[in-house]
């Protein structure tokens, strides 16, 4: 693979970018501490509620949300501390996706599709914590976890919300979007949640019979299914080599191959699974 490169206009993007993401973390981190200024509060939230919060959230930008329980499983510890706010425990998450627009991740691993991923990290970011402050306003307790870092592990937690299902490249996969997509999550107190019906995607399923992105990974961070590796409480399934993936992640600002050969990306949800029924009958 050749070496990986920015020309001065990518360069400059990716360093705005760079400068909105760090400044998104900080804010983030202010918005935690208001938490302790802010009562318990027992009153049970609307539908309405929800339903003004959904479209807020879409008009800044938002492409998919969904609502769960937090697993304390999928946070990791150095984050516990302000998530554990003056012993409460906030039990419930918002998880967010935005999507990232296929024109830019066709080129990866080039610096527009990476470009494409920093800027989404920072979008997302922003928004992400212009909704925790709107469920504060309302008297809730939010702590937004930026999509940027690594706090929380997402896919896990999107797929518990409804939102998808977690591919063999370790992102999860939705209709909409396929992997093409970045994810951050709110957790706070506000209850109860909205309630969806569960989707058996057949995501992974399909999975076993691609492997484009195992083939295409230029560090064979991948693995196969059957060499998959499960979290020993059983809830995770994961099958990303991160020693392997990581270094070829930052080198390329978010590389994005696994995102921009997976079938769900390039030819849609929908295609795919009409083909799949057409080839079992």
């Amino acid at each position: 693979m050749k070496n990986f490169t920015l020309d001065d206009q990518a360069l400059n993007e990716l360093m705005t970018y760079m400068k909105q993401i760090m400044k998104g973390v900080r804010k983030a981190k202010k918005l935690i501490k208001l938490n302790a200024q802010i009562q318990n509060s027992k009153i049970p939230v609307s539908p309405k509620f929800w339903g003004d919060l959904i479209s807020y959230a879409k008009s800044l930008g938002i492409d998919l949300i969904g609502f769960t329980e937090i697993d304390e499983y999928f946070i990791f510890k150095e984050e516990m501390i302000g998530y554990r706010i003056a012993n409460k425990i906030l039990d419930n998450a918002i998880v967010l996706g935005m999507e990232m627009k296929k024109d830019a991740i066709e080129q990866a691993p080039e610096s527009a599709a990476g470009n494409e991923a920093m800027r989404v990290y920072a979008e997302l970011g922003i928004v992400t914590n212009q909704l925790a402050t709107y469920l504060q306003e309302q008297g809730y307790q939010a702590q937004p976890f930026h999509p940027f870092g690594g706090p929380v592990l997402y896919p896990p937690m999107a797929q518990k919300a409804g939102l998808g299902e977690i591919g063999y490249n370790g992102l999860l996969i939705t209709k909409e979007f396929g992997p093409r997509l970045r994810l951050s999550m709110i957790a706070t107190n506000a209850t109860p949640l909205p309630r969806f019906p569960y989707s058996n995607f057949g995501i992974r399923t399909y999975c076993k019979t691609c492997g484009l992105c195992i083939k295409n990974c230029p560090t064979h961070a991948i693995l196969p299914g059957d060499q998959k590796r499960i979290s020993p409480n059983g809830k995770y399934i994961q099958n990303i080599d991160a020693d392997k993936c990581f270094p070829q992640f930052f080198k390329t600002h978010g590389c994005s191959i696994c995102i921009k050969v997976c079938p769900f990306s390039k030819v849609g949800y929908e295609k795919i699974m009409q083909k799949a029924i057409i080839s079992e009958k």
